[in-house]
């Protein structure tokens, strides 16, 4: 019986790197805004900021340089200390436990860049509050009328704000955060001017009404220091656009120009809604001085429209987690409250060849909640959320 030689193990030679653990803070430092200038969800960004030390710090530095993120659709209260929003990101319900208990029991009238959201509840009680940092701005007046929006002159963290409120639908009054003396100054409109949307652009306050009349109103201060309105609103001389009548018009600025949505339906039978985008251009004749130009495309943005805030958002031209570019998403479609469906449950309806589908402008999403409110506002979270640990480990 032959000897068998026995196999003695020798293991390879390893170099440094193998004997010990990869850790994520061992990346580079000079790797790391690189890679997160491409993280474009805010909840995405916050759990990359709560990996360590060295990661956060990178987020910190590069928050300037990442492109702007998605909005948030929010719902309205349900009593509770947390509200519902939809997250396109995600793709889902998130449940944002509100900092402060100013805002429960309070329903949305507006919001800002930056996570900054108006609410109006009780006795018409305004209050302005940062969603995720917590910080309310202090109000010089209480507002004692029923109010339907309120739209920004900047952010309200500056004491140089002006706030503007659609009152009715023929009223509107302004009111400057950082004024000792101030109060809110109401304009009562003509009753022939029903107005439905408005907005600050290029330091001036536009309001669009049913007539497809733009107004352009003039604030100033007056003799006792107080913010007020100067004459009368002037009313530009526009060529009315084509189509079929609009039952919504919104105002937003688009790529630094005033852009007015016409929202309508078809005559067909539950016929989805018509989008048609207009530019504000100056075509000087002998009766006008501007005209609606119609929009074939948005380029490279997206519109979120809303009853209570709208935006245009810059979309890459690969999309943005399912957002894409030259479309419309609205915040509440009539047609679309018979979905069946219960609790924490929103629907993105995607394009459905709506009216613009021939050109370049889409209807390409609507979002509603099942077996709850459907009256959701869009809000603009902050590039950077400089969420704590505990809040990071929720997310």
């Amino acid at each position: 019986m032959g000897l068998r030689r026995r196999r003695t193990y020798r293991p390879k030679p390893t170099t440094p790197w193998m004997t010990m653990p990869v850790r994520w803070s061992d990346l580079p430092d000079d790797l790391l805004p690189l890679i997160y200038v491409k993280v474009d969800s805010l909840l995405h960004r916050v759990r990359f900021a709560a990996v360590c030390r060295s990661w956060r710090a990178a987020a910190i530095m590069s928050r300037q340089a990442a492109p702007p993120v998605l909005p948030w659709l929010i719902f309205s209260s349900d009593g509770g200390k947390s509200r519902r929003a939809y997250c396109p990101e995600e793709g889902g319900i998130l449940r944002i436990r509100i900092r402060r208990q100013v805002l429960t029991g309070k329903r949305f009238v507006g919001a800002h860049d930056g996570g900054w959201v108006a609410a109006i509840g009780g006795e018409s009680k305004l209050v302005i509050v940062n969603l995720f940092s917590g910080t309310e701005v202090s109000l010089p007046a209480r507002n004692a009328y029923p109010t339907y929006k309120i739209v920004f002159s900047e952010s309200p963290a500056s004491s140089g704000c002006i706030l503007a409120a659609i009152m009715s639908q023929y009223g509107v009054a302004v009111c400057q955060i950082g004024c000792p003396n101030g109060t809110w100054t109401v304009k009562q409109l003509d009753g022939l001017l029903c107005l439905m949307d408005i907005v600050f652009y290029n330091g001036h306050l536009y309001g669009i009404t049913s007539f497809e009349q733009l107004l352009k109103f003039k604030i100033g201060v007056n003799k006792d220091g107080v913010l007020a309105f100067i004459g009368e609103p002037h009313q530009l001389q526009i060529r009315k656009c084509s189509g079929p009548p609009a039952y919504r018009r919104y105002i937003i600025e688009l790529q630094g120009k005033l852009v007015m949505v016409a929202r309508s339906y078809s005559r067909r039978i539950n016929s989805e809604p018509i989008f048609k985008v207009f530019e504000l251009a100056d075509k000087a004749t002998t009766e006008y001085t501007h005209q609606w130009e119609e929009l074939m495309t948005l380029g490279d943005y997206a519109l979120f429209l809303g009853a209570k805030s709208s935006k245009a958002v810059y979309v890459p031209a690969s999309g943005h987690d399912g957002v894409q570019r030259s479309c419309i998403y609205a915040d509440d479609m009539k047609y679309l409250t018979q979905l069946d469906g219960h609790g924490d449950c929103v629907y993105p309806v995607q394009d459905k060849s709506s009216h613009h589908a021939r050109h370049m402008i889409k209807s390409a999403g609507s979002y509603v909640a099942a077996g709850a409110d459907t009256s959701g506002m869009w809000v603009f979270p902050p590039n950077f959320w400089a969420a704590n640990s505990r809040q990071a480990r929720h997310l």
